[in-house]
Parts: C-alpha cells; structure tokens; sequence
C-alpha cells in the first residue's frame, strides 16, 4: 500500500503576490492632440468672452423717434428720445449728441416709433413761414371726405365734438376751426388703428395750433376739401 503524503499549499503572506501573477503599476498619459484640444478650446471661450465683453462695452447713444411722426412734422424735443447701439463704422443714425440740429426741422418721410434717426428724412425743402404751425392728425372714414387727399390740397378744419363734452370756449358742433389748412403730407394710420384710414400732417396757423390739435387729441375733427393742391 503506498502512502501519499499531501503537501499543504503555502499561503502567501500579506503584500506578497501569487506566483504567476505580477501587478504593475497603473500609469495614464495625456494623448498630444488632447493637451492641443484643451488648450484650443480654453483660447476660443476666452476670445468669445472678450469679444462679448467689447461689444456690451462699446456702445453708442443714438437718436431714435420717440413716437409715430407723420411726414411733414416739425420736430420738437418731445417727437425725439435716444437709444443704444453696438459701435460700428457703418452706423448712419445720428449721435444723442447732435439731436438739437434735429429740433425745428420738418420729416420728409412718415417715421414710426423707434425707429432710428438719419439726416435722410430731414425735408431738403422750404421750412415753415413764420406763424405757421404743424398738426399732425388721425382721421377716421366719417371725418373726411371718401375722394382721396394729396399732399398739396387745401382743406377747412372743423370741430365735432359730442353733445355736452364740448372742450371749453367750443360753440357749436360743426365750428370751423381753421378756414383753409394746407395738406403737408398724407400716410396709413398706424396698423394697430384698424379704425382710422389715415394720417394728415397740415399747416396751421400758429394761432389756431393748439385748438386743432386739443380737438385731434379727442377725436372730435373733421376735415373738408376746400381745393386742389396749392400753385
């Protein structure tokens, strides 16, 4: 009978290794197009930032309309207000700083609120007379005639207040506010006024300005062709 004597494994002691088995130590290198790639894309977040931080920085104060201005209106400081732009070679509206060139001259075009301002639609032609004033005007379909108004025609303003809320010193409805008005420019009311069919920009006399445009204000004028557009 032949006796096996079984040997007992070894068992390795702590911080040995088994045999067969080596570690090694675990090592992590950066790739060189890594390294470029970070390093490009921390010099592009930079310039964008620097880029954004230039343009909110560098800014211009411009002028810009402060409310709709019918063509042919005589510019006051209320029609005018300022905004901002980016800085730019290009830019053709005028500086905040030269809007007082602006006041007393009369628009050549219609200009809408906001919009900016340019020398452009400053009139090239006569200014006022003197003792002549500009009101602007809103005109619903019953408070002009159906034929159509030109720049030129020469209209008779009238008042037409509702019973019992005429404006101080009125009379009577139907009074003739200014006998003969000349039509400046005509324009589509604004679109959100669906229930108006025009602008009129006309010439008043100095006097008669501040009657026709309290009436204007309230909705409460008319207007009637007197004749064709003045020789």
């Amino acid at each position: 009978m032949v006796t096996t004597t079984l040997s007992r494994p070894t068992t390795p002691v702590d911080g040995d290794t088994p045999a067969g088995f080596r570690l090694r130590p675990r090592s992590y290198h950066r790739r060189p197009w890594q390294l470029a790639g970070g390093a490009f894309f921390i010099l592009i977040c930079g310039g964008i930032g620097a880029v954004l931080f230039q343009t909110s920085s560098n800014r211009i104060s411009v002028v810009i309309a402060a409310q709709n201005l019918p063509a042919g209106t005589i510019l006051t400081p209320a029609d005018l207000g300022t905004g901002s732009l980016p800085a730019n070679d290009n830019i053709s509206a005028m500086s905040s700083s030269g809007a007082s060139v602006l006041i007393g001259q009369q628009l050549a075009v219609p200009v809408a609120a906001g919009q900016l301002m340019v020398k452009s639609m400053i009139s090239s032609g006569q200014t006022l007379p003197t003792g002549s004033q500009v009101v602007g005007l809103t005109l619903k379909g019953n408070q002009m005639p159906s034929v159509p108004i030109v720049d030129g025609d020469i209209v008779q303003v009238i008042s037409v207040p509702q019973p019992g809320q005429a404006p101080a010193g009125a009379t009577t409805v139907g009074t003739s506010l200014v006998a003969t008005a000349t039509v400046l420019a005509v324009g589509p009311a604004a679109p959100n006024q669906t229930q108006y069919l025009a602008t009129l920009s006309i010439e008043v006399p100095a006097a008669a300005a501040p009657s026709v445009a309290g009436y204007a204000a309230a909705d409460e004028i008319a207007i009637t062709l007197v004749g064709g557009p003045a020789q």
